[in-house]
């Protein structure tokens, strides 16, 4: 008897473990589409650094990758990851990587809970982007800082490149071609300004930067499964006039006071 409730403990051990471990992880899901909302096959999704539990040492390696995988031939992809919040999710089918298409790009991740991210990708890399309120009140916008670059553009350069400045970006960005979502919401864009980023490639790049204002909080939003409480999740797509190209990009803002 005695050695039974011995074994009954143990198990009851294990299996307290394992629902303790489950409890561990979250899932990280969606579908990558094109331009066309076609799903791509094998894909590759990767999920770089949990920057929660990075030191100061290895802020160099912060774009490995934590996680990885590829869509099924559906386009769909599922991983299940440690709680925390990571750097960027990176998404493309390798082949078309700087041939026919480039990348999709989400940062600055919350996962805590189960999250949808829906990459969509074409010939336009929305990279970079970062977000702000600005330092007054009433506290009703954010600037949002993005690099976008043209594959169309990029292939024209010369092999040997010589210019201090990389001109792949768009000459111009207009309200019409640029549509900025706040938690599913459009969003109102008051001022586009390009500026010139020094970049890790000790050249000078194109980028831009844009103010919104941010939608009523009392409307409804689309698909709450894709995001987090305490964060807005700003989404931009940018449809350029000048090359005919699209770009797609997210980055999560943590909210003041949160």
């Amino acid at each position: 008897m005695k050695i039974n409730k011995f074994f009954s403990a143990i198990i009851l051990i294990i299996i307290s473990s394992s629902m303790l471990f489950g409890q561990n992880e979250v899932r990280l899901y969606g579908q990558v589409t094109d331009a066309n909302n076609q799903p791509v096959d094998s894909a590759s999704v990767w999920l770089k650094q949990n920057i929660d539990s990075l030191s100061i040492k290895d802020k160099e390696g912060i774009f490995k990758n934590s996680y990885e995988t590829f869509t099924d031939k559906n386009g769909m992809f599922s991983i299940d990851v440690k709680p925390g919040t990571y750097y960027c999710l990176y998404a493309i089918k390798e082949v078309d990587y700087g041939k026919t298409k480039l990348e999709y790009w989400a940062w600055n991740l919350p996962i805590y809970k189960d999250l949808e991210i829906n990459p969509k990708y074409d010939r336009i890399e929305i990279y970079g982007i970062n977000a702000f309120e600005p330092q007054s009140g009433p506290f009703n916008s954010y600037m949002i800082y993005f690099r976008p670059m043209s594959l169309t553009k990029t292939l024209s350069l010369p092999k040997e490149i010589t210019a201090d400045t990389l001109n792949i970006a768009p000459a111009n960005i207009s309200a019409e071609e640029l549509d900025i979502k706040v938690n599913g919401l459009t969003a109102k864009i008051v001022t586009i300004d390009k500026i010139r980023e020094y970049t890790r490639s000790e050249k000078h790049m194109f980028a831009y930067v844009v103010q919104i204002l941010k939608p009523k909080d009392n409307q409804q939003v689309s698909n709450p499964s894709e995001l987090v409480d305490g964060f807005d999740k700003i989404s931009i797509e940018l449809q350029s006039k000048e090359t005919n190209e699209l770009g797609k990009g997210v980055y999560f803002v943590k909210k003041i006071g949160n």
